[in-house]
């Protein structure tokens, strides 16, 4: 009866004493709580491409390679394993293995060499806070343990284990693991493979395979511990212990990295719209094209592909070589802003045509301009005299493309490119003047390449798409899908006319729209084309901005367009835009300035709701100039007939040199009569005598065009023409000796 009494009195206090452990554990736990993040710490990521490739990992933000794997990516046989080598009571402790801790005691007093007890959970706990490995750190590294036994599955403990378990270097979780040793996927690990990851977090410095001088060893006592413990049989024992394994870190892809640089996302696998077969053709033909070119002082390129339709990005190299110091090869190109050249000039046309300024086949004036001290010329240097709107857009000529672009007002080039939201253009329209007809202002190539897909897509822009899930949400209409059209349709000749022998020998080159383009000095070359399906754009130069030698956007970009556009069409054969049911084709008069009978009355594509009519002031005061010039008129009453004639008729006479505020310099050591300038003007009357004020000088008469040089002191100069129906035309100059 004594004996059944102290029974009791045992087993109450026993329950008693573990009900007081019991509640100061749930009381320290809510005290002093796990810190769950350290279980889920941040992620690298991995970019595919839109057929599932992998395009690049990124390093988590602590600077790991950290892939999680969720419990069901972990193979059975790489559970038993571990298990086995690390902790084979894992599935019945409560986190700490008191026998273990006898042993381990008694063994390192006794003996040299030093054994732990640290079960699995005691190992997530101190891979949890990585404290100094004390005597108190361990006591809390159980309180830990016996926290996460609480709070979790023995199978999510085991998972938190392979996610956060070292793999030597700045490799963490087993998933990782398998991709940078292997290149595998865990489910695609061999036996032995499996053995040798499950080594590694023992020692992971000294065991990781790049640094093992005895690879085998530690992977064969774990096939034989599996063996031994019926997890594999026999046969299976052999092949793993006879498997060899190269002893090798894979290098982390990375593909594309200004395009995945451009993704904010805080997914793990980030599905992009880049196909990755694409974006490595385009990125070998960039780099043969600058081995070709090297001599010409290129050393670096660009280049973005667009589908029109679903506007995914299928390739974006940014630079030709990222590693490449010398030519700054971690500059993007595509978000780089640079001077777009002559590649805006199809946005003035359309404009014009929505206007009815002009139509395809509607003469053009390409004479000389004098725009406030702005004398703009064409790339050769020449005029053409009358030229087609369409032949005008084609060679690319700068004189029509600025006058299309004054008569636009406001609805000129400036405005498109802020209702298309450029941001780059920032200042106010006066700021940029005329010369913004020919790339006087920066843009990035993304967003040239955007204002394309617009003329592929019926006048509309929208939102480029790097990720599968998205959809191009925004949409801005430019211009009409007519005049989309028309201009592709005018862009589309331009390949085989400007192109000549590369073009031959370019085989199964489908029909494309094509612009090119070059800044000053040469230091940028573009060249843009697009289909119904793509749109392509390249650009050529220094991210330094040193000029190449003789280059053009002609020469340099198109050639690599071309071979992309074949490459496509190889994949997937190209269409051709369908002539929308709008436009229609008509005989009309397409004079520059009509007369009372046409000269040059021939086919040509209207807009339907849209009667053409060539403003006046499309005709300058330069223009008339050049036709009294040309003797095609002998004076402006050659038009009375023109509907135009009495708003020509208020044009005053126009100063072609000296411009208007020029500053001319002139070499003190030269003679006077070697430091003359020279006076130009031109009246349009009949009478065609005019005289010139210098100052308060006396009148010089003189004939309209004929040049007249004089000598003027330096300093400030007003200079005057006056014709004979007294308009006067003034200019100030500045002459300066130095």
């Amino acid at each position: 009866m004594q004996k059944k009494s102290r029974l009791k009195k045992t087993v109450f206090l026993s329950i008693a004493a573990l009900a007081i452990l019991f509640t100061l554990f749930l009381l320290f736990d809510f005290l002093f709580p796990l810190d769950l993040q350290r279980v889920s710490k941040p992620a690298s990521q991995i970019f595919y491409d839109r057929n599932k490739k992998v395009l690049r990992y990124k390093l988590s933000s602590d600077g790991y390679w950290r892939f999680p794997a969720t419990s069901g990516e972990i193979p059975p046989l790489l559970q038993k394993s571990v298990v086995a080598f690390e902790d084979k009571y894992f599935y019945y402790h409560f986190g700490i293995n008191p026998f273990s801790i006898v042993r381990a005691i008694y063994h390192n007093a006794t003996r040299q060499r030093v054994i732990g007890a640290s079960t699995l959970t005691m190992q997530v706990a101190r891979m949890m806070y990585h404290r100094p490995r004390t005597l108190a750190s361990k006591l809390t590294e159980m309180f830990n343990a016996l926290q996460l036994e609480y709070h979790f599955t023995k199978k999510e403990i085991l998972t938190y284990y392979f996610n956060l378990a070292p793999y030597g270097g700045n490799i963490e979780g087993v998933k990782s693991a398998a991709l940078f040793y292997f290149h595998k996927p865990l489910h695609e690990l061999t036996i032995s493979q499996i053995a040798l990851l499950t080594s590694i977090p023992k020692n992971p410095n000294a065991n990781r395979p790049t640094h093992r001088k005895h690879l085998n060893i530690y992977r064969d006592k774990i096939i034989q511990k599996l063996y031994t413990q019926n997890v594999i049989n026999k046969d299976q024992t052999i092949r793993a212990l006879h498997e060899n394994i190269t002893a090798r870190r894979i290098p982390a892809p990375f593909h594309a990295p200004h395009f995945t640089d451009q993704i904010q996302s805080d997914q793990s696998k980030i599905y992009t719209t880049l196909d990755l077969n694409l974006q490595r053709f385009t990125l070998n033909r960039l780099r043969s094209q600058i081995e070709k070119l090297k001599n010409a002082h290129l050393h670096n390129a660009a280049a973005l592909i667009l589908d029109n339709k679903t506007m995914h990005i299928l390739a974006y190299v940014g630079s030709a070589n990222f590693f490449d110091a010398a030519a700054q090869g971690q500059n993007n190109g595509i978000t780089m802003i640079r001077s777009p050249g002559s590649t805006l000039k199809p946005f003035i046309y359309a404009r014009a045509l929505d206007k009815g300024f002009i139509t395809p086949n509607q003469e053009l004036f390409d004479t000389g301009l004098y725009l406030q001290g702005y004398t703009p010329q064409n790339f050769h240097k020449k005029f053409t005299g009358k030229i087609s709107a369409k032949e005008a857009l084609q060679n690319s000529l700068n004189i029509p493309a600025i006058a299309l672009n004054h008569i636009l007002k406001d609805a000129s080039l400036y405005e498109l490119l802020k209702s298309a939201e450029i941001t780059s253009i920032d200042h106010p329209k006066a700021y940029y003047g005329d010369a913004l007809a020919l790339g006087g202002f920066g843009i990035s190539l993304m967003d040239l390449t955007l204002l394309y897909t617009a003329l592929a897509n019926g006048g509309v822009k929208k939102e480029p798409i790097f990720l599968m899930k998205n959809k191009s949400a925004k949409e801005i209409r430019l211009f009409s899908k007519e005049a989309a059209w028309l201009v592709s349709d005018i862009l589309s000749d331009v390949t085989r006319t400007r192109l000549g022998g590369y073009w031959d020998a370019t085989r199964d080159i489908p029909k494309i729209s094509f612009k090119t383009g070059t800044s000053a000095s040469s230091k940028d070359l573009l060249t843009v084309g697009y289909t119904p399906e793509y749109t392509v754009s390249v650009w050529f130069g220094n991210f330094s901005g040193q000029k190449t030698k003789n280059l053009t956007g002609l020469r340099a970009a198109s050639e690599v367009v071309l071979d992309i556009f074949e490459h496509l069409n190889a994949q997937h054969k190209l269409s051709w835009f369908q002539k929308p049911n709008t436009i229609r084709k008509q005989k009309r008069c397409v004079d520059a300035i009509r007369r009372q009978t046409c000269r040059n009355y021939t086919d040509d594509f209207l807009i339907q709701g849209i009667t053409p009519a060539l403003p006046c002031d499309i005709i300058r005061p330069e223009t008339i100039a050049q036709l009294i010039t040309s003797g095609e008129i002998t004076s402006l009453e050659d038009l009375r007939t023109n509907r135009c004639y009495t708003h020509w008729k208020q044009y005053n006479p126009v100063i072609t040199t000296p411009a208007n505020h020029a500053t001319i310099t002139l070499n003190p050591l030269l003679p006077k009569f070697l430091k003359k300038i020279k006076l130009n003007c031109y009246t349009f009357d009949k009478n065609q005598t005019i005289q010139w004020f210098i100052d308060t000088q006396k009148p010089i008469y003189a004939k309209s065009g004929q040049p007249l040089y004089r000598y003027l002191t330096p300093g400030l100069h007003e200079i005057g023409c006056l014709n004979k129906e007294a308009k006067l035309t003034l200019h100030e100059v500045v002459l300066k000796e130095e």
